[in-house]
């Protein structure tokens, strides 16, 4: 029997290939999940990444707890440098910033739910504002697309946390574009000195409201603050 996130991902494969693409790619959060590590470690290498005490994201102590239903839900941590960003809205296949010094990215996936939080600290505050434009040339550049039987739309809003910061929705419409889906992502970007965070959730969400952001935006305010305890990153 096909349950869960499985069930989803095939509804939007038939829906059409770059949509669907781009929609199955937010319900997996924009991160390759075959690239993390393993519940309960620092990632691919064991070790923490240089400039990231362990456990510093919000929800990685958690993270490195046993689930409860190991068969339903996991959590993942990687330290890794090459990965996409967690909100990823053309479905990019190679992170597009540059000038990375630390990475860490902490998801969480149960049937039809997945949650990510990650961390980048860039060589230099120039270096961040970039990553931040360029994910929002992003949002622009496919800011509808279109295939058969569907329209993926994406939007951002600036919302009040850091430096800068935005809230990111992708949702799944009719092929009018009009009527929601089911399948869509609700992230919050913050910019802070040379640190960016990103906090997402996708799954089957369906008329967007600003409750959705309740969640990531109260964790991206707070890791805001945080990250300047990292020396030199504010």
């Amino acid at each position: 029997m096909t349950t869960g996130m499985a069930r989803t991902t095939i509804r939007l494969a038939a829906a059409g290939a770059v949509a669907g693409t781009v929609l199955a790619t937010a319900l997996a959060g924009g991160t390759a999940l075959a690239e993390t590590g393993e519940p309960g470690g620092t990632g691919e290498t064991g070790r923490t990444a240089a400039g990231i005490p362990r456990n510093f994201l919000l929800h990685e102590p958690q993270a490195r707890k046993p689930v409860r239903y190991p068969g339903e839900e996991k959590w993942t941590i990687s330290d890794r440098l090459g990965g996409n960003l967690e909100t990823n809205p053309c479905g990019l296949r190679r992170p597009a910033d540059r000038d990375r010094v630390a990475m860490r990215t902490v998801v969480y996936q149960a049937p039809e739910y997945h949650s990510g939080e990650q961390l980048v600290i860039y060589r230099s505050t120039a270096a961040a504002r970039r990553a931040l434009t360029g994910l929002l040339g992003q949002v622009d550049r496919c800011a509808r697309v279109k295939s058969e039987g569907t329209v993926t739309r994406t939007w951002a809003e600036p919302v009040r946390a850091g430096d800068r910061a935005v809230r990111i929705t992708l949702q799944g419409y009719d092929a009018r574009g009009v009527r929601p889906i089911i399948g869509g992502q609700r992230a919050v970007v913050v910019r802070e000195g040379r640190a960016v965070a990103i906090y997402l959730l996708a799954g089957e969400y369906g008329k967007v409201r600003g409750s959705d952001f309740t969640r990531q935006l109260k964790d991206a305010r707070k890791m805001a603050a945080k990250v300047c305890s990292l020396r030199g990153v504010c």
